[in-house]
């Protein structure tokens, strides 16, 4: 395979470091710092681009670290563990201002903030693994292939997750259900310190197997997928809150939410992403919120905004909105709130044929954006959108959009929700020019 030696220019969106070989060809390295010059070994090559990968760092950057975990460079999952964290914010802000240029944005930038994890590692509170039978071993796909690489720890997870799959690499029955297992989740419930189970099987798993799970200490409560949309379970039966996690939120709001359903990874940061959505909310009196999940965002909107007339969240996840209305009914909020079961452009759509309009919209899309939203959203939202994107390329296609319906990019910030890998989450406030 060819060799080069190359000198990093920069970092780009997705952790690797943009060069140019011999030729004038751009190259893509992983793991390296602008200004390194590298030996490397081309991995893939293409017309316009090649794909290289590091043998040598012939002349480090004097801000590079060593990784702390032993995967490092096998697995998938990190691209930012050889950089020291404020490096890794910086290179972070400067992708997110790069990818704005490149895609046509005009004018200043509002980036008001950058928004640090308190946690580098150990954030994440819940972990997702493959599982393989015919080898017993959990754990993470390998860079550039599908095959499965076996994770002891993961240094991202919680450790009281790392501590529970100790515990099913250690027990029998486990290793023998393993053989029907294809995926794994380990889901935190933080406010009692236990972990719930989550897993996809073949063959149903025998009853005295899942009472011998029940024994790994911390396990709170076990969920299985066999077949149809919902896990069978809790099992124990009588777990409290039919297994449910329990989160800490804000305002002084429990949250619960079943094995399964999606929620913030990074919690801390979750929780500054809801205080900076109360504090752009300004006195809005009508809140649509059109991915709410279980209600995240928008019922601790429904607690701050106290003269506010109506909170309206939709998703398409059933068991969400059953975990919003069970979270709302806990905390005791008022009915001006309604969670219902449909999408973004049916909520749209019924909006826009009754004549209803909302000066709060709230947008937190699935990686592919909102464009299939734009043709009615501007006739809904007549004051401000939030638009929050793990997914900054179709955040920016989105807000190129509203600004052509006669919306303007008001302030933007960088919340760090993926410490040491190239994923960040970034919240835009849209108003509507007068």
């Amino acid at each position: 395979m060819k060799e080069e030696t190359v000198i990093i220019e920069k970092v780009l969106y997705g952790g690797d470091g943009l060069a140019r070989l011999s030729s004038g060809k751009v190259v893509f390295v992983p793991y390296t710092l602008p200004q390194e010059k590298v030996k490397i070994v081309l991995i893939e090559e293409y017309k316009d681009y090649a794909v290289g990968y590091p043998l040598e760092i012939i002349e480090p950057s004097p801000e590079r670290i060593p990784p702390p975990c032993k995967y490092y460079g096998l697995c998938g999952g990190c691209q930012f563990q050889h950089l020291p964290y404020e490096r890794e914010l910086e290179i972070k802000r400067d992708i997110l201002k790069e990818l704005f240029l490149r895609q046509g944005f005009k004018g200043e930038l509002p980036l008001k903030g950058i928004i640090p994890s308190p946690k580098v590692y150990h954030y994440r509170n819940r972990l997702r693994l493959h599982v393989e039978n015919h080898i017993f071993k959990m754990g993470f796909v390998k860079r550039g292939t599908h095959e499965v690489l076996k994770i002891e720890e993961c240094l991202l997870g919680d450790k009281l997750l790392n501590e529970v799959l100790q515990g099913l690499y250690e027990n029998t029955c486990w290793i023998n259900m393993a053989f029907y297992v294809k995926r794994l989740r380990l889901e935190l419930s933080p406010l009692d310190s236990k972990v719930c189970l989550l897993f996809w099987t073949i063959l149903p798993p025998e009853k005295r197997d899942l009472e011998e799970l029940t024994l790994i200490p911390s396990v709170k409560s076990i969920f299985y997928f066999i077949k149809g949309a919902r896990p069978k379970g809790p099992y124990p039966e009588q777990a409290p809150h039919a297994g449910r996690r329990i989160f800490q939120g804000a305002l002084d709001l429990i949250y619960y939410f079943q094995p399964g359903v999606f929620n913030q990874v990074n919690w801390e940061i979750n929780l500054e992403i809801i205080k900076k959505i109360c504090e752009l909310a300004g006195e809005a009196e009508r809140v649509l919120d059109l991915h709410s999940g279980m209600g995240n965002f928008l019922l601790p909107l429904v607690r701050h905004l106290s003269e506010a007339k109506e909170f309206l969240g939709v998703d398409t996840d059933i068991r969400a909105i059953e975990d919003g209305i069970y979270t709302a009914e806990k905390n005791e909020l008022n009915g001006r709130l309604e969670l219902r079961k449909m999408s973004a452009l049916e909520a749209l759509y019924e909006a826009f044929q009754e004549g209803k309009t909302f000066d709060l919209v709230l947008l937190d899309p699935p990686r592919g954006g909102c464009k299939e939203l734009m043709r009615l959203l501007p006739e809904v939202a007549s004051h401000k959108i939030i638009y929050i994107s793990c997914d900054p390329p179709t955040l920016i296609r989105d807000i190129l959009l509203l600004q052509k319906e006669g919306f303007e990019l008001r302030e933007l910030y960088l919340f760090d929700m993926f410490p040491r890998t190239y994923h960040f989450e970034v919240l835009s406030l849209l108003q509507r020019r007068a």
